[in-house]
This record gives structure tokens, sequence and C-alpha cells, in this order.
């Protein structure tokens, strides 16, 4: 055992700033590296001292999580949540301490496929880090007078992050059953009735209600193509703003139809905004 190691277990046994509950990102830091120290310990009584540990920052972790949670139904998570929603100008497709936070806030399952490979032109499910979601909530000016559809939305991350942050009516679309039923077991422990989900075709769907579409490339090729057509018919009805994540977003960029302010509207690792002209 090397003299690191051991100075790490002193400090979190000596310093108690990680047992606060809100600081969860220096007992997400610390358990990670627990985590990886574990695997080079050979000693019983050391070995102990950090499974100790990582099961107290465990024990602190749930508290929180059921705390946020009881703010959510209360109507008060997007107070509960703005200590962690520090994002700055988020990039990349990596996850990090937030994600972690909502896991344990969220309490999604996630369910085992029959057959997890995706239709031709749909894309494996990949969740919408947490950032983004925040960035795409305060780019849009997401409010209680818009109504969001996420088409492709999994295990419905962006309609109950977005609901909790900002007031709106909002709905996913997913063409997996088991996703669509998991997001709605989460919606329903949130106390969030108000989030729907819905299983079926995006090419197929009703667009009717929504204003704002969010898709994180959940399909490619005619779909997308298809897709497309259907929400510029829309945007003939009334202003509409696609907000696109991905490899969809140079699809979306070259809308005569659309506009964006953003300095790259062919961005595929961050948030880029598009509004009908």
């Amino acid at each position: 055992m090397t003299d690191a190691p051991c100075a790490f277990l002193d400090l979190l046994e000596s310093d108690a700033s990680w047992r606060e509950p809100g600081a969860f990102r220096w007992r997400a830091d610390a358990a990670d590296q627990l985590d990886l120290l574990l695997l080079a310990m050979t000693a019983d009584a050391q070995r102990q001292r950090a499974e100790t540990l990582l099961g107290a920052m465990s024990a602190i972790d749930e508290e929180l999580f059921r705390t946020l949670r009881v703010a959510i139904a209360a109507g008060e998570g997007s107070a509960a949540l703005a200590p962690w929603l520090d994002i700055g100008e988020p990039v990349g497709a990596h996850y990090d301490a937030l994600d972690a936070l909502l896991a344990g806030v969220l309490a999604m399952d996630e369910p085992l496929l029959d057959d997890p490979r995706p239709p031709t032109d749909m894309v494996f499910y990949q969740p919408t880090p947490a950032r983004h979601i925040v960035d795409a909530v305060r780019r849009t000016a997401l409010s209680p007078a818009d109504h969001l559809l996420d088409l492709g939305s999994g295990l419905g991350h962006v309609p109950l992050l977005a609901r909790i942050l900002s007031g709106a009516t909002v709905a996913g679309l997913d063409r997996e059953p088991a996703y669509v039923a998991s997001a709605r077991k989460a919606a329903e422990a949130l106390g969030l009735p108000e989030v729907t989900f819905q299983c079926g075709d995006a090419r197929s769907a009703d667009y009717s209600q929504a204003n704002v579409f969010y898709l994180f490339t959940p399909f490619i090729g005619p779909v997308l193509r298809d897709v497309v057509a259907q929400i510029e018919a829309e945007a003939r009805k009334r202003p509409l703003r696609v907000v696109a994540l991905g490899p969809c977003t140079r699809t979306f960029a070259r809308q005569p139809w659309l506009n964006t302010n953003d300095a790259n509207p062919e961005a595929t690792d961050r948030i880029v905004l598009f509004t009908t002209l």
C-alpha cells in the first residue's frame, strides 16, 4: 500500500466537509477515487476503511436525493436544484457529476430490451448529458407558456428536467415501449403528472401542440428527412423553436425556413437553437 492512498483515507476520515448534503460533487469525486483505490488495496483493514467511507457517502447521497424528490413533487425543484446548475458553456458528449446527481434524483429504471439493435435509420439510445438539457432550457427561455416535444425521449431525462426547471408543458415520444413505461413510472414517482410520454413512430406523431422540438439525433437518413418535413409543415402554422444536439444539427442548419444566431450552426458537440423565419 502506498502512502498516497493512506493519506487520502486519512483526509476523508478527518475532513467533515464532504458530509454536508450539498457537497455532492466533492463526494462524487472522492467516491470515484476510492473505487479506483479499492482495486489495488490488499490489506483488509484498509479495504474496510474505504468501504465504510463509501457507505457513508452513499447514505448521505440517498438522503439528498430524497430531499430533492420531495421538493420536485412540491413544485420547488428548480430552486432546489439551483446549487448544481452552474454549467458554464457546455460542450461534448461526456457525462459528469450533474448526471450522477440527476440519476439519483430521477431514479429511472433502465430496462433490458429484447433486441437492443435499432431499426434502419434509427440510432442507439443515449441520454442527453444533463448540462445540455439545462443549456437548452435557458437558451430557449422555456416557460409555462411553452409546449416542448422531445422526439426520441428514451427514459425521459429531457422532458422531466425541462418540466422541473421551467414549468413548461412537456411530452416525450419514443418507439421503444419499455423506455416509455420506465419514463412514465419516473414521472409518476416524482409527482409530475403533467409530463406525458407516448410510444410511437415520429413520422406519424401529432405535432400540433408543440412549439418547441428537441432532438438529440434519434434517427438519420429518410426518417430524419420525413420528421424535418413534418416540423416544417407545423412551422407554416405558428412560430417554432428547434433545439438540436449531435449530427442532426447539420440537417437543421441547412433548412431555409430556420434561422439561428449561433456562430457555428452546424456544431455537433453542443446545443444549437433554431427559430422559424
